[in-house]
């Protein structure tokens, strides 16, 4: 996609800037490279700052998503750890749900928010285990912080979980997205009206302002949405949570199994 993006931006801003220098000769626009310098440099300042401010939230989301998958997994861990506290049936309900869910994320969830949707199975595993937790009575005050402790990391979990599922729907507007169009033409279209002696240098002057502004803009399109592109964010800690219940499992601390 990027290659792409830059080779069609390239090509555009040279057409259009050959275009204008058949219907117009050079010396007439040489005349006038001190007043384009001055306007350019305005538009093309006002236009990074737009572009700059853009590509900063969007990075800005990325990484919060990022983070907010990491409080989610951890989460889930902490429900796994402090189960421990709860009666072995359960414990057990619990530590099953919380290991569905894992495997929920990489095998379903991950891949349909690729596509902007998610599976509504993972909501049902973060209730069944709240159900469970939160309609017994504890018996002594073990399995009451038990009780309080997992049912405030479900609900870490579930707020979590409700934010990285509203992040991949937040992305750039398309009014945004009309102004740095706008922007960008403006300023490609200010290369084509200076007077360049040597027309190739001046071609590829142009195109290097096109490759700059075509790179920023697929920046831009790759983080708007953090799980789908080239640049999606990966179920690299719910693997990492599996891996931790497969040797939780197998650790020889009776507890720590399911």
């Amino acid at each position: 996609m990027y290659f792409a993006a830059v080779g069609i931006a390239v090509a555009v801003a040279c057409v259009g800037q050959i275009a204008v220098q058949r219907r117009y000769r050079t010396a007439q626009f040489a005349m006038h490279n001190e007043v384009a310098g001055f306007i350019v440099s305005v538009a093309g300042t006002l236009f990074a700052v737009v572009l700059g401010f853009v590509t900063v939230v969007v990075w800005e989301q990325y990484r919060g998503t990022q983070e907010r998958v990491s409080v989610e997994t951890s989460a889930a861990g902490d429900t796994w750890h402090v189960a421990v506290g709860l009666p072995p049936a359960i414990r057990t309900r619990v530590r099953k749900d919380m290991l569905s869910y894992a495997q929920l994320m990489v095998s379903d969830e991950w891949p349909l928010m690729r596509s902007g949707r998610f599976s509504p199975r993972g909501d049902l595993l973060i209730m069944d285990a709240t159900d469970a937790v939160g309609s017994f009575a504890p018996p002594g005050a073990r399995e009451s912080n038990a009780q309080v402790t997992t049912l405030t990391k479900l609900a870490d979990l579930h707020d979590a979980r409700s934010r990285r599922l509203a992040s991949n729907k937040a992305g750039v507007s398309a009014f945004q997205w009309g102004v740095l169009v706008v922007g960008a033409f403006v300023v490609i279209g200010f290369c084509w009206l200076f007077g360049v002696p040597n027309r190739r240098v001046h071609l590829l002057m142009t195109s290097a302002v096109a490759i700059i502004v075509a790179s920023m803009f697929v920046l831009i399109f790759e983080l708007q949405y953090p799980f789908r592109g080239g640049l999606a964010i990966a179920p690299t800690a719910w693997t990492g949570f599996l891996d931790h219940v497969r040797y939780m499992d197998t650790s020889g601390m009776p507890n720590m199994r399911m």
